[in-house]
C-alpha cells in the first residue's frame, strides 16, 4: 500500500463461512482483475528487442525481451543462455542512455 490508499475496516466477524467463501472469492478475483490490468499495460509498452529488468528474490535481472506472449515475456540474460519466462507486470523498461550528438557527428551517424 502507498500513501494514497486509505484504510477501511471491515467487520466480518458476523458473516458465515458460506458469507466468508463469497467475500474470499470476490477478493481473488478482483486481485486477477488488477494483475491481468497492470500485465496488459506493461505489454503495451514493452517491444521484442528491448532492454528490460525486473527483481527476482532481491536481485536485479537485466535482458533482451525475446516474445511478449498473452500475461508473460521470455527474456534472454545478458549472457544469452538463460531465458526467464515472467509475468508481464513485473518488467521494466531500461533506459537507454542517449547517444552524445558530438560522437554522432564524429562517427558520422546524422
Amino acid at each position: 500500500m502507498n500513501k494514497k490508499d486509505t484504510k477501511t475496516t471491515i467487520d466480518i466477524s458476523q458473516l458465515s463461512i458460506d458469507q466468508l467463501y463469497i467475500l474470499n472469492q470476490a477478493v481473488v478475483d478482483r486481485i486477477d482483475e488488477l494483475r491481468a490490468q497492470k500485465d496488459r499495460e506493461a505489454l503495451a509498452m514493452l517491444r521484442p528487442g528491448m532492454k528490460v529488468q525486473f527483481t527476482h528474490e532481491g536481485k536485479t535481472i537485466t535482458g533482451t525481451l525475446l516474445k511478449k506472449n498473452r500475461k508473460t515475456v521470455l527474456i534472454a540474460n545478458n549472457n544469452g543462455k538463460t531465458h526467464h519466462k515472467v509475468p508481464a507486470g513485473i518488467v521494466t523498461a531500461v533506459s537507454v542512455a542517449k547517444l552524445d550528438l558530438s560522437q554522432a557527428v564524429k562517427n558520422g551517424l546524422k
